[in-house]
């Protein structure tokens, strides 16, 4: 049984891409956001073997998600993923590393196998990502890792639930990932690294992202929301 955690919050003006919302504007930061996970539920088309669970804030915003990404997975033709496989949980209290223990425990309390962790920032993850990261969780590897270009994380993927791997890490800091790889270190957890990826949270990250091999497709979605 495998599992991938989607990190997401409710798309209000204000309320997200917080570096970019003091560069653009909340509005516009707004329409961004909601083109990245557009684009993101793309990506993960032909995910196999696995459910998608995402994990919102704030808590009672679970309606609102479900309403938002279930039109998405129903209206737009380039996601190709069955409303079946997906739930919706709220991350409840804490800061983010609080939250993001607490799914990755209940996951595994729950009897998943595999668990991979995720958020919308990098546009370039898909389903082919998800599925390598899941073949290197093996008896050489109890954690699969990506970093991002900044610094941070795109992917983390775990066969059982470890938490001195997840604490004491600033996840939003430009540290996080070699953060990870000390608490791992130490913890004598063998990781396996995948390649970085660039994500989106600042304006210079959009603009390098309009430009890069997914800027078409950026585009095109920011043009459906804000035409």
């Amino acid at each position: 049984m495998r599992l991938l955690l989607v990190f997401l919050s409710e798309p209000l003006p204000g309320q997200v891409k917080s570096r970019l919302t003091h560069a653009i504007g909340p509005e516009r930061a707004e329409v961004v956001y909601r083109s990245m996970v557009r684009i993101l539920l793309a990506q993960l088309s032909g995910l196999e073997q696995c459910r998608i669970r995402f994990c919102h804030t704030p808590d009672d915003a679970g309606d609102a998600l479900r309403l938002w990404l279930l039109t998405e997975v129903m209206e737009v033709p380039e996601i190709q993923l069955a409303p079946e496989i997906m739930d919706f949980h709220p991350q409840g209290e804490g800061d983010l590393e609080d939250r993001i223990c607490r799914a990755a425990g209940n996951a595994f309390e729950e009897g998943y196998q595999k668990v991979a962790i995720i958020s919308s920032d990098c546009i370039e993850l898909s389903s082919r990502w998800i599925h390598a990261a899941f073949a290197q969780l093996n008896e050489q590897h109890e954690v699969v890792a990506g970093p991002t270009t900044t610094g941070g994380h795109h992917l983390l993927a775990m066969q059982r639930y470890l938490p001195a791997l997840l604490r004491q890490i600033s996840w939003s800091g430009t540290n996080a990932f070699q953060a990870t790889i000390q608490n791992a270190t130490q913890e004598g957890i063998t990781l396996y690294q995948l390649p970085p990826l660039p994500e989106i949270g600042t304006e210079n990250d959009y603009h390098q992202a309009l430009s890069g091999p997914m800027g078409r497709r950026l585009r095109k979605a920011i043009e459906t929301f804000d035409p």
